[in-house]
């Protein structure tokens, strides 16, 4: 399997990714950074598992660089801000 379609199928799986983030976080205000950190963790975890390869692997940065801004792009729509709903 190639390293994008890899990333392809992951970024269909983020949005659950972010929900157990989201749950684990609940009572913390202010956790964005944590659940984004858990997330990339998670996707990394599953990234090598499936390809065998560390996370300081080539395969693994090229991953990230898609995830990374996804999961901030995705959280926008399904976690938005409470201040920005008062708004």
């Amino acid at each position: 399997m190639s390293w994008f379609m890899l990333a392809i199928q992951i970024l269909g799986q983020l949005p659950e990714l972010m929900r157990i983030a989201e749950k684990a976080f609940d009572d913390e205000p202010d956790s964005g950074a944590q659940k984004k950190e858990m997330v990339i963790a998670a996707v990394e975890a599953i990234v090598s598992g499936i390809t065998g390869i560390g996370g300081d692997s080539k395969i693994w940065g090229k991953i990230k660089m898609i995830i990374d801004p996804a999961i901030n792009i995705m959280c926008v729509f399904f976690f938005p801000n409470d201040d920005k709903k008062d708004k």
